[in-house]
């Protein structure tokens, strides 16, 4: 199973209680990163970041040692630590 976020507290309409990477764009030119998050039911939702943050971020990922923290692991829990995402735990093993 891949790695998501199992939310708090669900968002409700309809109830979302986790987000899984379903698309990750890193755009280096254009100084932008788009993450496609997909929830249990199929909810579609795009977070990102634009500008200098994009441009940090993307050098951090890219210098990451992903063999103790996994790439999707990391993008959940920086947008839950930017506050794109609500408050959650990262669950599941990367695929």
């Amino acid at each position: 199973m891949a790695e998501k976020l199992d939310l708090t507290s669900a968002i409700t309409a309809p109830s979302v209680t986790d987000y899984r990477v379903s698309r990750l764009l890193l755009d280096w030119d254009g100084a932008r990163i788009a993450v496609g998050l997909k929830g249990p039911n199929g909810e579609l939702r795009t977070e990102g970041y634009t500008g200098a943050a994009a441009t940090n971020l993307m050098v951090t990922l890219n210098k990451a040692n992903l063999s103790t923290t996994s790439l999707h692991k990391r993008v959940l829990n920086q947008l839950v630590a930017d506050g794109k995402l609500p408050a959650g735990t990262v669950s599941g093993t990367p695929d």
